[in-house]
């Protein structure tokens, strides 16, 4: 899926070894190391004051950074991801807003990207994490389309494939609508705002077409760079080339709802329903759930039909037999545009939640299906990242956890607290959500997968 990265190291070497009897520690903000006021000042005048102090998105409703017009303006957008994405300070999930992130970011102009800024940072000796100077590349625009793209480095008799390079501040929503215009498929996550080229790309990358080709990290060479030891550690990636595909001739969209009246029935739909994954996902259906109440999803598979539809999802249709179980399972014929329009969109923007997920492999699902039902519905229920079987092609060559040759679901248990919580309320949630990743484990064994490191701070 993903052909070329185009890659701008920092150069840090020299600068954080130091001598090799007297290494020395990396400056931090509050270090006496640390530039002074004037000297930001100094540097900020040769960037053309494109420097960005960053402070937390509820800032402005705060002390001395109160802005009354700010303020309201933060309220109203809240819950907006295109808004949150728009500054340094904000993340789609609060959670993470005081964490350990840069102090200084440095706006990236799009005729030169990162020079001025990574020539500063190799006398700082930082590039990411707690107290760093960061390069902001969310304004880094660009798409261009290729008709024979040939990679850096190919043997000469290689020959081009259709392709799309996209510039680091692109995000999955402006990439897709550029696509339809170009009638191209450019394989990508379901969240709007996620960055093409960083978000989706570094962490991995599931997508709905994930059956046909693969994940994100499917590219041995360059995944390995780019990712090091995590997104920015070494580099900052500037712009990404990704294959592109026919659209499909359609898309078939099937939902599943169906509900329970007691946790008895529930439990049973919840259990019957995951034994159906392997026979659903080998046959190309990927999908998102939600396990509140029952058991509500949506699936899609390109170049399809109803009738292929009707046959796999045969189990389903079935478990309205089960005593207290109620709805409908069903598809129509739909496009790429229309689940764009209809499904695209960025879960849980702006809330405090906290994630735990496993991996569902085909054994786990055989035998401890009724395991995982309970589970859920002693938890207060659950959902489906992902749903799907990954075409695993390139698998064996790159650092995704292995576990993914073997899955047919990521299944995740989230734990939220409210704005207003106390100290005390919000560490036992996240208690809980320890307690609640120590039972997966337990189902699912020691040796299973998750998307999201769940190591325990």
């Amino acid at each position: 899926m993903l052909i070329q990265a185009t890659l701008t190291a920092f150069g840090l070497i020299s600068s954080t070894l130091g001598s090799q009897h007297q290494p020395r520690r990396r400056c931090a903000y509050g270090d006496e190391c640390w530039p002074d006021t004037e000297t930001w000042n100094s540097f900020n005048a040769t960037v053309g004051g494109r420097l960005i102090r960053s402070v937390p998105s509820a800032a402005v409703c705060h002390a001395e950074r109160y802005d009354s017009d700010k303020c309201a303006t933060a309220k109203d957008s809240w819950l907006d991801s295109f808004w949150r994405t728009n500054q340094t300070g904000a993340y789609a999930a609060t959670l993470w807003e005081m964490g350990e992130t840069g102090k200084c970011f440095i706006d990236t102009p799009i005729d030169a990207p990162c020079d001025q800024g990574i020539d500063y940072l190799r006398s700082l000796g930082r590039s990411s994490g707690k107290g760093a100077f960061s390069i902001w590349t969310h304004n880094l625009k660009g798409i261009e389309w290729h008709d024979s793209f040939i990679p850096m480095g190919a043997p000469e008799d290689a020959n081009g494939v259709p392709a799309v390079t996209l510039q680091a501040g692109e995000q999955w929503f402006d990439v897709y609508r550029a696509a339809a215009k170009q009638n191209a498929l450019v394989v990508g996550g379901s969240a709007r705002t996620v960055g093409a080229a960083g978000g989706y790309l570094l962490g991995g990358g599931h997508s709905p077409f994930a059956h046909d080709y693969g994940l994100a990290v499917d590219n041995p060479g360059y995944f390995w760079a780019v990712r090091g030891g995590g997104g920015s550690a070494w580099g900052i990636v500037t712009s990404v080339t990704y294959k592109t595909h026919p659209v499909p001739k359609n898309l078939i969209m099937g939902f599943v709802q169906l509900n329970a009246s007691d946790n008895s029935s529930l439990t049973h739909l919840l259990s019957e329903s995951i034994k159906l994954f392997p026979n659903v996902t080998d046959a190309g259906y990927t999908g998102y759930g939600d396990l509140s109440q029952g058991f509500q999803a949506i699936f899609l598979k390109p170049n399809s039909s109803v009738k292929s539809f009707n046959q796999t999802f045969a189990g389903f249709f079935n478990l309205t037999q089960i005593p207290g179980v109620h709805g409908a399972v069903g598809a129509y014929p739909s496009t790429w545009n229309g689940y764009l329009d209809k499904f695209l969109r960025d879960p849980n923007i702006g809330t405090n939640i906290q994630d735990t997920s496993r991996l569902l492999t085909t054994d786990v699902i055989n035998q401890k299906s009724e395991d995982l039902a309970e589970f859920l519905v002693r938890n207060g229920g659950g959902g489906f990242n992902f749903i799907g079987k990954v075409n695993n092609d390139e698998r064996d060559n790159t650092a995704v956890n292995g576990i993914w040759k073997q899955s047919h679901a990521l299944m995740s248990i989230s734990i939220d607290w409210a704005d207003n919580a106390t100290e005390l309320e919000k560490h036992e949630k996240r208690l809980h959500a320890v307690q609640i990743s120590k039972g997966f484990t337990e189902i699912v064994g020691q040796q299973g997968g998750t998307y999201i490191n769940e190591a325990n701070p």
